[in-house]
């Protein structure tokens, strides 16, 4: 019931939301719907009050973490949300939407608005400074505190500010804070201290000055800081769905507007798929949810101890020896002891997650239930179509769009669907996410809505496949990433057929120091291995030496290959013998070279396959799948017969594919390994068809490796007078030297007996010694970018163990569509976008797809080689782009191209992109 008291109460003249855009500030639009502020402020902090209920097992981590009850957790932080969107206040935001009534204030002497430097998530500073002292009081219910201890206090208190002022997604610009005061008048500020003071008998919020002024609770307040920023990020855009929060311009008493506000929270919350209640399935076997015998490490993963705390596991064996299947049940058994409450499985590359997804979902269902019949959201982070085909999406209702206050100034509910729509994104929030490892890294960069993907990893299992493939500023980053994971609850298992002991006992020790206990030496050199670091065992490291599989147990040969002509007669006789070929190359050109070459002289061109990485999308998704036909477990005779796959190394990374001859250019050991894992990678019979523990009725497995001629004294050309791309690429001939020489000294790879000899004889400390002098130069060029790598990876990543979230953390941030890449690289890529003329002079996207259209039809390509030498689009065709534009938002910020209309670069579906 309203009444005269509540009628006055000059914040009532706020709002804080409205439904559309005003044409210029200062235009007049009283007739259209709006929010009041104070009442957007509390639906915010009543979605903060349903997360906490709804996710039980983070709130009682973060209370306990912060020795408070978890009422005082939740009353604490819940009032703080109410404060996040105190920047509104300002006369400056409130001249966008004006009124011709005396209903709302008209600003009468302050700057205008400047969504871009002084947005209303940093114009919030000013206020808390004017506030903070009447929440100190309350909080610590009028305790002293001396003038040394006030300012730690104050910054305690800053650290909680900075969580839900930042709510956009980066921490605000805290400098220069007296500028803010030219775009705010004085009834703004009582407005402010008002409206705190009537809201905080709703929260009660509590917390003893002993706390506050702890240095060492101030410091494990900025550890969980990145927590209750994504959570301030995630109650902002849910509290901002107007389908659930309708817009109120009646003025009734907090009191009860915050009790309809918890109703429509829930409801809200509920709608998100976000954290539902999920069940742990108890843990069979791998006997019943595959049908076959576990492998030695698979038998290993269903029996070794663990418990409800964080947990790191590295898995080595041969290809093919079900490390997938080993991991999944690892971490079904982590779920079912409370460590964990669901997993991202991060992969090299964008095909090889595609293809774990359909593996992952035919399990998942079988690890974790939902309730009243539902689903567990599961999330591939590529792969469009089979992303709306194959699962169900965790998305947020939407409605109407609030009002784009100012083009640098994006709306909740904007960013909101933005942000959910990439589905990239959305796999760190799904209980169950599958993508690049890439989108995890990103966690520790400096990046817009970082926090968001933290909170996503929050108590999940993070496996990572082909670990070994990080080179050093990936590595950096996956170090400092471990570090965060376990110092948020989290556990990880990382999967490796070809790691070196150096990076073995380097990911231990991130695992042990995390933990506080000192680093200890490696001492297994056996192949397989599993190694487990959980430190609530007495022995905190353990070395798991096991046996494997017989069947993947194997001897392939290894031949040496000089010339290309020889390589071309290999191919050509093996068709005409009716088995399939790959021939895995080291770059494109490469592999379009040979594939031209090729197919010129085979008798059916079109036997002859091109898979890469300059297709779109769609094109990408489509040969991968006929790849996986022709290639995979389930093809047999009739599909394999004659058919060559040139690949580049997409090909070795986790496709579950095998060839009955293969070829490889000269690459890392550890590369030619897996490459190795792919020829004769399924047991078959005489028909050619898959058959699981049989003898292969197939020849002896031989590798072709196409390499330079073997010079025990070779020239600093040695490689690059005939592997100019490979030197390029791999930039140590000096290594590809050492892996020759051991190759031709055992004449086969041996899996996996001689495993640890053949990738020590190139990576150990030793093995340096024994490159020869006329490429150790460039062993040293190598080495100093490595550590430029390392550099600048440390240099990028926030410093999140020394400061909260805040814009100390990191030189920089930037936004979320901007290129931070978790992979080092000299060369710049650029995303296009590729382009078709339509009837009538029109545009449209290459692949015909409503949902997907532009994600299908995009191709990664160098900026400075290819993309930037691209045609323009003509300019009788502007106009049909700028309307492509305005329905696709995002299209402005990428690459666009014509292919029809550039006479120096093509595309088609068979080649992909070249000149």
């Amino acid at each position: 019931m309203l009444n005269e008291q509540t009628a006055s109460k000059n914040y009532f003249k706020y709002w804080g939301k409205a439904q559309h855009k005003p044409n210029q500030i200062g235009t007049h639009y009283s007739l259209l719907p709006y929010h009041l502020l104070p009442y957007h402020c509390l639906d915010v902090a009543a979605v903060g009050k349903a997360v906490f209920s709804a996710n039980q097992a983070l709130t009682r981590d973060l209370a306990h973490f912060l020795e408070l009850t978890e009422e005082q957790l939740t009353n604490l932080f819940c009032f703080m949300l109410a404060l996040h969107d105190l920047g509104k206040f300002s006369s400056s935001f409130q001249k966008l939407y004006l009124s011709n009534t005396d209903d709302l204030y008209n600003p009468v002497d302050c700057a205008d608005y400047d969504g871009k430097n002084f947005r209303h998530d940093r114009m919030g500073l000013y206020f808390w400074t004017i506030i903070q002292d009447e929440v100190l009081m309350v909080l610590t219910q009028g305790e002293d505190v001396d003038s040394r201890g006030l300012m730690r206090v104050q910054d305690t208190l800053m650290i909680l500010a900075d969580c839900v002022l930042g709510h956009h997604g980066q921490p605000i610009n805290k400098n220069d804070p007296n500028a803010i005061k030219a775009f705010v008048e004085e009834h703004n500020e009582q407005a402010v201290i008002a409206f705190v003071k009537d809201i905080l008998p709703i929260f009660n919020p509590q917390i003893a000055l002993e706390k506050l002024a702890s240095k060492d609770w101030q410091k494990r307040l900025k550890q969980v800081s990145w927590h209750l920023a994504g959570i301030a990020v995630v109650t902002d855009w849910i509290g901002s769905d107007s389908n659930f929060f309708h817009y109120q311009t009646e003025k009734i008493p907090l009191s009860e507007y915050w009790s309809m506000a918890q109703a429509a929270a829930q409801r809200a919350l509920e709608a998100t798929d976000l954290w539902q209640p999920l069940n742990v399935q108890p843990f069979s076997s791998i006997q019943k949810y595959y049908g076959f015998s576990p492998t030695p490490l698979q038998d290993w993963a269903e029996t070794v101890v663990v418990d409800k705390t964080s947990q790191l596991f590295i898995l080595e064996d041969v290809t093919g020896a079900g490390k997938t299947e080993a991991a999944l049940a690892l971490t079904h058994r982590l779920m079912a002891a409370g460590a964990a409450e669901g997993f991202y499985f991060g992969l090299p590359t964008m095909a090889t997650s595609n293809a774990m997804f359909s593996r992952v979902a035919k399990h998942y269902q079988q690890m974790l239930s939902g309730n009243e019949g539902k689903k567990p959201s599961i999330v591939l982070a590529h792969g469009a179509r089979e992303m709306s085909d194959l699962f169900r999406e965790a998305v947020l209702a939407t409605g109407i769009t609030d009002s784009d206050y100012n083009q640098a100034d994006q709306t909740a509910t904007a960013q909101c669907n933005h942000w959910l729509a990439d589905s990239r994104k959305k796999a760190l929030l799904a209980p169950v996410g599958v993508g690049t490892i890439d989108q995890a890294l990103l966690a520790v960069l400096p990046r817009r809505h970082q926090s968001l993907r933290l909170l996503g990893l929050n108590r999940k299992v993070l496996i990572f496949d082909e670990v070994h493939a990080a080179d050093e500023f990936m590595f950096e980053l996956l170090e400092s990433l471990l570090a965060l994971h376990f110092h948020q609850g989290g556990s990880a298992i990382l999967l490796t057929a070809t790691l070196a002991k150096k990076q073995r006992q380097r990911l231990v020790d991130i695992w042990l120091t995390a933990g506080g206990l000192p680093k200890q030496a490696l001492q297994q050199e056996a192949f397989p291995l599993a190694t487990q670091v959980a430190l609530s065992q007495e022995q905190p490291l353990q070395e798991y030496s096991l046996e494997s599989r017989a069947d993947v147990s194997r001897e392939v040969v290894v031949k040496l290959i000089n010339d290309l002509e020889t390589v071309i007669e290999t191919v050509l006789n093996a068709v005409a013998k009716g088995e399939c070929v790959v021939w895995v190359r080291n770059t494109v050109n490469d592999a379009l070279d040979a594939y031209q070459l090729l197919s010129e002289r085979m008798d059916n061109p079109k036997d002859c396959l091109l898979f890469h990485s300059r297709f779109v999308l769609q094109d990408r998704k489509e040969i991968e799948a006929r790849v996986l036909a022709i290639f995979g477990k389930k093809s047999g005779e009739l599909e394999r017969r004659g058919k060559v796959l040139i690949a580049t190394q997409v090909f070795q990374e986790s496709l579950d594919a095998d060839a009955d001859l293969m070829i490889s250019d000269i690459c890392p050991i550890d590369d030619l390994i897996q490459r190795a894992g792919r020829l004769h990678r399924h047991t078959r019979n005489s028909s050619k068809a898959y058959e699981r523990n049989i003898k292969d009725t197939r020849l002896a497995p031989v590798l072709f490796v196409h390499a330079p001629e073997w010079d025990a004294n070779p020239a600093s050309d040695w490689l690059s007078k005939g592997f100019q791309h490979t030197e390029y690429i791999y930039r140590s001939p000096g290594r590809l030297w050492l892996g020759q020489r051991e190759l031709m000294k055992l004449g086969a790879i041996r899996m996996p007996e001689e495993a640890r000899q053949l990738i020590e004889s190139v990576y150990s400390d030793s093995s340096y010694e024994q490159i020869p002098d006329t490429l150790k130069h460039k062993e040293h060029q190598l080495l100093g970018e490595q550590l430029n790598k390392a550099a600048k990876a440390k240099s990028s990543v926030i410093k999140w163990q020394r400061h909260g979230y805040s814009a100390k953390s990191a030189d920089g941030w930037y936004e979320d569509n901007s290129d931070i890449s978790t992979r080092y690289s000299e060369i710049e890529t650029v995303e296009v976008v590729l382009l078709k003329q339509t009837e009538a002079n029109g545009l449209a996207f290459w692949v015909d797809d409503v949902r997907f259209g532009l994600p299908l039809s995009t191709v990664k390509l160098s900026k400075n080689k290819y993309a930037d030498k691209l045609a323009k689009i003509p300019a009788h065709l502007e106009h049909a782009l700028e309307q492509l534009q305005k329905q696709h938002k995002h299209l402005k910020y990428l690459k666009v191209w014509l292919p029809e209309t550039d006479p120096t670069f093509t595309y088609d579906a068979v080649v992909g992109f070249s000149e």
